[in-house]
């Protein structure tokens, strides 16, 4: 029998939305390379179930948590949850497991697993960034993997030191595919946006914890918004399912409205701006072209933890990749509504400001490709390699 032809067994763990996107792009090409003999198992969310993944061990919401001090509470849930992922692999037996991003809950999964399942080959997709903290787990995860899929060009060397195989293959931006044309006046209709509105998209986080911090900042600052400018402003929201109940929460006393998932990219294409928490999101924006910040608060003890341990002084991929900042941050106790609203009107009022954001913007993210083929074609030619 063609090797290639073998059906072959793929566990997949992803706990994050950004990985739950990457574990649906990966499914898909998986497919494709293997002509569908190939068989599904693990964690992720509602885009890896809709892509093949047939049942999740369990919903990746019971890891929603982020911070040192915030995961305290949940010690024992996570220990059990772990406990479960490990008796499931053992009853699976797959050919693969790929462990995408998380690293907190990953690694261990991994280090349970290594020796009770030597046959397992291991790949671990999104490196962790030992070059911002932590540089440990770099030699850590050279102890229990066989190969490490990278997204950003410049980590493999602090890996391939432990003698582990790395492989750059492409950051998952360029799976989106941004050419669709978009009819500006029905997305207007839909969501009630008023003529002559400024538009500004806001994303805050995949976590509760970036939702409780996050928004009064936007209400103080659309306010202010208001107060300095003689335009309207509307507010595009972006909200996952899970964290609706919390976002329900607020009083708004400015136009808005719910972005339906179906309509996230669509609805990037008419804001005239956009604030986000630092994460996948932020290089979303850039990639679609809109004038982004970023801003981000944490609990003041995880802080302080990071403040000591973290290595680099910029949040944003772009502003890491260029040691500069393109996207303007707003972190912590920079993260005030005054400093805000002056930044966003003035990517609002002033075309070449916005412009002069946008041209840094797209020749850094050139540096995140590799070649011509998607980034999860290029995970999966890794994957398959020894199939």
């Amino acid at each position: 029998m063609n090797r290639q032809k073998k059906s072959i067994k793929v566990y997949l763990i992803a706990t994050e939305p950004s990985g739950d996107v990457i574990g649906s792009n990966l499914i898909k090409s998986l497919k494709k390379a293997k002509k569908n003999k190939v068989q599904i198992f693990g964690i992720g969310g509602t885009k890896m179930i809709a892509s093949g993944l047939t049942k999740s061990l369990f919903p990746i919401k019971e890891l929603s948590i982020f911070g040192i001090f915030e995961i305290i509470p949940k010690i024992y849930k996570v220990f059990s949850l772990l406990k479960r992922t490990e008796k499931d692999l053992i009853r699976v037996k797959p050919n693969v497991l790929v462990t995408i991003d998380s690293p907190d809950f990953n690694f261990r999964v991994l280090k349970r697993i290594s020796n009770k399942m030597p046959l397992t080959k291991k790949i671990h997709y999104v490196a962790p960034t030992v070059w911002a903290w932590r540089s440990g787990r770099a030699k850590y995860l050279s102890k229990y993997i066989n190969k490490l899929l990278t997204i950003l060009p410049f980590e493999s060397k602090y890996f391939t030191k432990y003698n582990l195989k790395t492989k750059f293959v492409g950051h998952p931006i360029y799976e989106i595919r941004k050419g669709k044309k978009i009819n500006k006046k029905n997305l207007h209709i839909k969501y009630k946006i008023k003529k002559g509105c400024k538009i500004i998209s806001f994303l805050p986080g995949s976590r509760v914890s970036e939702i409780r911090k996050s928004i009064p900042v936007l209400i103080e600052t659309i306010n202010l918004i208001k107060n300095r400018s003689n335009f309207n402003v509307h507010i595009l929201f972006y909200i996952l399912p899970h964290l609706k109940k919390y976002f329900n929460k607020y009083k708004f006393n400015f136009s808005y409205s719910l972005v339906y998932e179906t309509d996230k990219y669509d609805a990037f294409k008419i804001s005239n701006a956009a604030i986000s928490t630092s994460g996948t999101v932020a290089l979303e924006l850039s990639y679609f072209n809109i004038p982004t910040i970023v801003i981000y608060k944490l609990n003041f003890f995880s802080y302080l933890i990071a403040k000591i341990f973290v290595k680099i002084k910029h949040a944003n991929l772009l502003n890491i990749l260029e040691k500069k900042y393109i996207i303007p941050e707003f972190l912590q106790y920079k993260c005030r509504p005054e400093l805000i609203a002056n930044e966003i009107l003035k990517l609002l009022n002033n075309n070449s400001y916005a412009n002069k954001q946008l041209d840094e913007c797209k020749k850094s993210l050139l540096k995140l490709k590799i070649n011509n083929k998607l980034p999860s074609v290029n995970a999966v030619n890794e994957i398959i390699s020894d199939f």
